[in-house]
């Protein structure tokens, strides 16, 4: 059995305005503007299916498939029928991005009759602080629909130390619940509203941020930073922590340039995870690239992190750079079945507490 600790199959109606580049989710919603744009996107250079506008145009195709049980079920047919899947929703509401068209608790309702019908799904609920009455959102998702863990995502506008967390993360734990949170940097999904209510938000961190002539994606950074964790993972040591994407991609190539950068996210967590029991990282997106597998490997031969590192793919985020089958195929190929059995499955039950 493999377990994939993070997928998304959330709808294009649980997804703001500007949430994609270009702004145009909303007009590639209707069909007129989906298939007028397939064509123009298709003209671009019609020898190759590479071209990024066309994987924009892949991610938004998935996104408008009618049910996210349709959107699962076009990624559980590339793995093994066992394979069980951590669901991770997302709450974009407070991101400054426009009007979300579903209400949030529709999408966790969808979720959970998901899990009646698919009992191998794991869905998490996506916490963000400023929702009114989440803590009983939460409470119904565990008791009532079976949720796993809880969702993060703090490029939105909000520090995973905030207090008003704290009374969820003592439900996590009383409950054995996990938690996984996005922890990389410069990402495109982040808070859009406006310089003035994004530095509002800022000001809740516990050390100064210089603020001036940086970009919104590089200020929003500092939400996720892996050194904001720290004090959660003291303070609740028997709650289980994923920092997802292991510092990302840019880190990753970072380290290999230069291993004594000061900084480097990936070298942060990585000694993060000797050091914590009850902390854990995993690969999804990162790992889409291919010349990253032998410093995975590497990684792994290192025992202690060897059961510290999930396996996730990220679907569908991950098909604007690759496949869902050719990521995980040629993953499991290089690293070998000791290896791949650690990462997807025996550290995910222990991560889990299944």
């Amino acid at each position: 059995m493999y377990i994939n600790t993070h997928i998304h199959i959330f709808r294009d109606i649980d997804i703001p305005q500007r949430f994609l580049p270009l702004q145009f989710v909303r007009f590639l919603a209707s069909k007129p503007g989906y298939y007028l744009t397939a064509k123009i996107l298709n003209n671009l250079n019609p020898f190759s299916d590479e071209d990024l506008f066309n994987r924009y145009l892949k991610f938004v195709r998935i996104g408008r498939m009618g049910s996210q049980q349709q959107i699962f079920e076009n990624c559980s047919r590339f793995y093994p029928k066992d394979t069980k899947f951590v669901i991770l929703p997302m709450d974009m509401a407070y991101m400054g991005a426009g009007k979300v068209p579903r209400a949030y608790a529709d999408q966790l309702a969808e979720l959970g009759k998901l899990k009646m019908t698919h009992p191998h799904t794991l869905p998490f609920i996506h916490i963000d602080p400023r929702r009114e009455g989440i803590f009983d959102l939460l409470k119904k998702s565990v008791e009532e629909w079976g949720f796993k863990g809880i969702k993060l995502y703090p490029p939105l506008g909000y520090f995973p130390y905030d207090e008003r967390l704290y009374p969820i993360y003592e439900y996590c734990q009383k409950n054995n619940l996990s938690v996984i949170s996005h922890c990389s940097p410069y990402n495109p999904v982040h808070y859009k509203g406006s310089k003035k209510e994004l530095y509002e938000l800022l000001s809740k961190s516990d050390k100064p941020i210089k603020t001036n002539g940086k970009s919104r994606k590089r200020l929003c950074s500092n939400f996720s930073h892996p050194n904001n964790y720290k004090r959660i993972l003291t303070d609740f040591s028997n709650l289980n922590i994923c920092l997802a994407h292991f510092g990302s991609e840019y880190y990753w190539e970072k380290y290999l340039e230069n291993p004594d950068e000061e900084d480097n996210w990936f070298v942060i967590i990585k000694d993060m995870l000797e050091k914590y029991d009850n902390l854990y990282s995993d690969i999804s997106f990162t790992l889409n690239n291919e010349e990253f597998f032998p410093l995975l490997k590497v990684l792994l031969g290192n025992k202690k992190l060897r059961n510290k590192v999930l396996f996730g793919s990220d679907y569908y985020m991950v098909e604007t750079k690759t496949t869902e089958l050719k990521f995980s195929i040629d993953l499991r190929a290089y690293l070998g079945e000791d290896y791949f059995l650690a990462i997807a499955n025996n550290n995910p039950q222990r991560f889990l507490k299944l």
